[in-house]
This record gives C-alpha cells, structure tokens and sequence, in this order.
C-alpha cells in the first residue's frame, strides 16, 4: 500500500492513513518555532485538521508517496523537502510511543514489525519460570 499525500491532505488524514498502514507507528509533526531543532510540546501542530498547504511555507511538490520501504530518514526528510514540515516518527513499545532516533536507518515496514513484536505480551510458553533463572545464577 502507497500514501498519497497533496497540499491539500490534512494532518489527521495523513496520520490515519499512517496508522493504518503502520499500525505500531506513529507520525506527528512539528514547527520548529525558535529554529534550535528540537521539537517539543509546544511545538507540536495540535490542529490536525489543518491542510498541508495551510500550515506549511514551502509546497515544492503537489503529491509525494510514502512507501514501506522509506527509511525513518528518508520519510522524516520528503517531509522537510516538498512540504517544509518537521515529521517525527514514533514507534509502539507496549502502551508508550518512543520518538525513533537509533532506528531511523530501519524501513517504516520492518520498524513497524520490530514494534509489533515487542508490543505483543509474552504467553506462558515464552515466560521463564523463576526457578529456571534460579539454575542459570
């Protein structure tokens, strides 16, 4: 499945069809306010039904596609390209979203399976039972 996106997609339609596609990820985006590249709260666009040409300064380009084989990278940068914004991806560890930082080389598709593997509870066949770690000690 591709993600079309145009100038005038809103940020709550990219973001679902994000989360559909990827559903142990997560993306947000940002304007970097004071221009130090740190992205915080604040700095976080709350109004996601704003359109892309709404919030965005630039819009070189008028419809880009998201792949599942985009590195974090690559999609966190056609963001910054063609439409000026700050993306950031989010990956699902248990009930927390963690900002990828380590993992941005990975692809959207094997991050999205990295976070489901570490997302699904462990079941009574993988558990250890303590008295086997005692044995290992």
């Amino acid at each position: 499945m591709i993600i079309k996106i145009s100038t005038h997609t809103t940020i709550k339609q990219i973001q679902d069809a994000f989360a559909t596609k990827f559903p142990f990820l997560k993306i947000e985006f940002f304007i970097d306010a004071n221009a130090d590249g740190i992205f915080t709260a604040n700095e976080m666009i709350k109004d996601h039904d704003k359109t892309i040409n709404e919030i965005s300064k630039i819009a070189l380009s008028n419809e880009v596609e998201i792949h599942g084989n985009h590195t974090i990278t690559e999609l966190e940068q056609l963001f910054k390209t063609n439409f000026g914004l700050i993306a950031q991806v989010f990956h699902k560890r248990n009930h927390t979203w963690i900002v990828t930082t380590t993992s941005d080389k990975l692809t959207l598709e094997t991050l999205n399976t990295k976070a489901e593997e570490v997302s699904k509870p462990l079941n009574e066949e993988t558990m250890v039972d303590p008295s086997d770690r005692m044995e290992l000690e």
